[in-house]
């Protein structure tokens, strides 16, 4: 069976996993969608761009450091391709010929699965060519826009792909994201496959230095309004009254007009610091590695590539009863689950994590956990979708 997986440097770190397992059961090929602002996102480091290229091997396009570090998962594919995007809008005339350079290359094996993890307006060009395509599998990260984030250009491709008139699979990662999909598109005619996300095996390939022994709390991944970043400082203004030598880390990049508020840093100015800038991988690596646990206050969720990070190190995380997060922490025993937007009681779950070490207790937990899944297990409807 020939299949083509279809993703993009945004979601590499969850996909090479995915490649890992998809590529000892079918005849993979691999293409990762790249635009000059993700060059650097998540587990991908690309300095420049070959001239007059769109489809780049990984060889070519990524730095030696980078490259040695995901080779051992592109081998045992039939092919992998950076697709190349230098235009900066989402869908235009270089777009379009992305598109069709993508499926030149695609038509001679004539593939029976095309597997998109995620698609965008980049994406669309390559519509008309599905329709030749046995089925086609579409992940939905989020089916509902977070907080701040909905947009023309997230609604346009969802429209697209959900009425092209093939035999479709939606891809969801968690039973909340089913139901939100269910509620909201419930006239979109596909089967629906849930796959539960396992740690993201990279991060746990990672050398850690003696850097990292020094213990923190950890905020870290894009700033957002639906973060929830202002509901953790308040909690950290009682946490500090308890704990007043404990010392919060938020490392992130803001996004989407996001503006931290500087008024409660402040406030907080011996006890916290705010990295607001890009995190390359060997940083973040370092902070997750020196942290006591995670924290992630978020206000809504669908469902969480910062949890999976925190996982890959068996670090526990204290998160927001919202999403799916309760299905992936189990309060009190791997993690810590608070109500939304509550301050107060963010700021009790934070303590008891404190409290005479709980939180190694909850790693301890953790760490039993981790080790009796897989991603083989999980990604077993799906394999038994493509051959069904």
């Amino acid at each position: 069976m020939t299949v083509v997986y279809y993703t993009s440097t945004h979601f590499l770190d969850l996909s090479l996993d995915i490649i890992n397992v998809l590529k000892r059961q079918v005849q993979l090929h691999v293409f990762i969608e790249v635009t000059s602002a993700s060059k650097k996102s998540t587990v991908a480091d690309i300095e420049s761009f070959p001239e007059g290229k769109i489809l780049a091997s990984p060889a070519e396009l990524l730095t030696e450091k980078s490259y040695a570090e995901l080779a051992p998962y592109f081998e045992g594919t039939v092919s992998v391709h950076f697709v190349i995007h230098r235009h900066q809008t989402g869908f235009s005339w270089s777009t379009l010929q992305a598109s069709k350079q993508v499926w030149n290359f695609i038509k001679p094996f004539e593939p029976q699965i095309v597997h998109f993890e995620g698609y965008t307006l980049r994406t669309v060009g390559l519509l008309p060519f599905l329709l030749s395509v046995k089925k086609v599998f579409l992940t939905v990260h989020d089916p509902v826009p977070h907080t701040g984030e909905g947009s023309w250009k997230i609604s346009l491709p969802n429209f697209l792909f959900f009425n092209l008139s093939v035999k479709k699979y939606i891809i969801l990662y968690s039973e909340f994201a089913a139901k939100l999909f269910a509620t909201n598109y419930n006239k979109v005619k596909a089967q629906k496959v849930i796959v539960k996300m396992r740690p993201y095996s990279y991060y746990k390939k990672a050398k850690v230095t003696d850097e990292a022994v020094t213990k923190h709390l950890l905020f870290f991944g894009r700033l957002s309004p639906y973060k929830g970043v202002d509901v953790l400082l308040q909690a950290m203004q009682n946490v500090i009254q308890q704990f007043p030598n404990e010392k919060l880390v938020i490392a992130g990049k803001s996004t989407n007009g996001y503006k931290l508020p500087e008024d409660q840093i402040s406030q907080l100015a011996n006890n916290i610091e705010v990295i607001n800038r890009y995190i390359t991988n060997d940083e973040l690596i370092e902070l997750i590695a020196g942290a006591k646990f995670i924290i992630c206050p978020y206000l809504d969720a669908t469902q969480s590539g910062v949890l999976m990070t925190a996982y890959a190190s068996n670090v526990p995380v204290i998160a927001s009863n919202v999403g799916s997060f309760p299905e992936y922490i189990f309060h009190n025993i791997t993690g810590l689950l608070t109500p939304p937007a509550n301050h107060a009681e963010l700021a009790k779950e934070i303590a008891s994590a404190l409290n005479k070490n709980h939180y190694q207790e909850l790693e301890h937990n953790l760490t039993a956990l981790n080790a009796q899944q897989s991603w083989e297990q999980s990604l077993a409807p799906v394999l038994k979708a493509y051959s069904s």
